[in-house]
């Protein structure tokens, strides 16, 4: 019986191939653009958690010098967090290590080349916060700190601009017009949370930026502090710990706010997570009304079919079809025609998401979950659609029907 509705639903369908296409098209539309935003959603969800996997999980950023400005506290201020205050978390409780760092930004000369790139005076501690990897060379050192020693290690941008496919390793380059030396190379992150270019970075001792490139009239002040946790589920209680430690060697007195601001990193992705699962939740709500116009496109094309074929349907109960195979027979048809175009759709949706990553160098996953979404919805929107012409078709009284002219 199920071969036969299908056979004749095909038959049926098959006769109006252009008024089939024009129906579907909604459909094709509408799965289409639901897989390109949910493939969308995934592909910002993998992006973060990249990211975030690169400047290093169980991370507590310390920010130095909360002010306020027009009623909004910022953690940008006078220089309140020290060498020492950071030497003192390292200390705490669930602290696997600390750094810190100071920031600037320089021409660097190598022979005829020249490029801008930033400088991050830090510690040796630095390369394990940040989930840097040495790819060749060797890291920086305790001595290098105490010694302000005149050594650099450069990112995979910085080395593709100044050195091509030349090993940089025992190099030297110019920062100021001050030599440095190569020591080290960094393996390549790619773009950070923010799409920075994360390996357009030189890394040398803090003392020595301190020192030879930066100068500062405190030069024990950190321009930003860096605490690994040893496991994400205690964050929070380190988090506190660095924030009552900060505030008692501050000196602060209860009615004090803080001068200082402690950056929980996870709950900073999680919030990004948050709004980009919303805003793929958007996307995808707009995208489900092409859904909704072409199930009127089909219930409209049933209820045309349902008019056209009135003699067929009296012809059919006279010689003994009983309502429910009438019924299923035009709901058969429906659901065909949902499905050919949550196919399509679902083809045209995939291609074009990959073409994307293509466009954007992105890896776009394709889950079972897009197979799922357009399953569902083919036999949601037939059903949906289908239902009321089939009802009619299955209630028309067989002798009116062939009266029908």
């Amino acid at each position: 019986m199920i071969g036969r509705i299908l056979k004749e639903a095909w038959i049926s369908i098959a006769a109006y191939k252009l008024r089939t296409f024009l129906t579907t098209l909604g459909i094709m539309i509408g799965v289409s653009a639901v897989v390109l935003m949910v493939a969308v959603g995934q592909t910002v969800q993998n992006v973060i958690d990249e990211s975030f996997a690169s400047i290093g999980g169980n991370l507590l950023v310390v920010l130095p010098g909360a002010s306020t400005s027009g009623g909004i506290r910022t953690a940008m201020g006078r220089p309140t967090v020290s060498r020492d205050d950071m030497d003192a978390i390292k200390k705490l409780k669930d602290v696997m290590t600390t750094s810190y760092a100071t920031t600037s930004n320089v021409q660097v000369v190598y022979g005829k080349n020249n490029w801008n790139a930033n400088i991050i005076g830090t510690t040796p501690d630095y390369l394990t916060v940040g989930n840097w990897e040495i790819e060749r060379g060797i890291g920086l050192t305790d001595r290098d700190m105490k010694t302000a020693a005149s050594y650099v290690i450069l990112g995979q941008s910085v080395i593709d601009e100044l050195f091509g496919m030349a090993n940089p390793i025992g190099k030297t380059v110019r920062l100021q017009n001050i030599p440095f030396r190569v020591i080290g190379t960094l393996k390549a992150k790619g773009a950070g949370l923010m799409g920075d270019d994360q390996d357009n970075i030189i890394i040398m001792p803090f003392t020595t930026l301190r020192q030879k490139i930066r100068g500062a009239r405190q030069p024990q002040m950190v321009g930003v502090g860096f605490v690994k946790v040893d496991a994400e589920e205690k964050l929070d209680p380190v988090q506190q710990r660095v924030t009552y430690l900060l505030r008692s060697r501050h000196h602060l007195k209860e009615n004090q706010e803080d001068d200082f601001t402690v950056h929980n990193m996870a709950q900073l992705v999680d919030q990004i997570k948050t709004v980009g699962l919303y805003l793929s939740l958007l996307l995808g709500a707009i995208a489900s009304i092409s859904l909704l116009v072409g199930s009127i496109g089909i219930m409209n094309m049933m209820l045309v079919s349902v008019t056209e074929r009135t003699r067929e349907i009296g012809i059919r109960k006279a010689l003994g079809a009983p309502n429910r195979w009438i019924m299923f027979q035009f709901l058969t048809e429906s659901i065909v025609i949902s499905c050919m175009g949550s196919l399509m759709g679902l083809i045209i949706g995939v291609a074009l998401s990959q073409v994307g990553g293509l466009i954007f160098d992105k890896n776009v996953p394709i889950s079972m979950w897009t197979v799922v979404v357009s399953a569902s919805v083919a036999v949601v929107v037939g059903v949906a659609s289908g239902l009321f012409p089939a009802i009619k078709a299955m209630k028309l009284d067989p002798i009116d029907a062939l009266r029908y002219q």
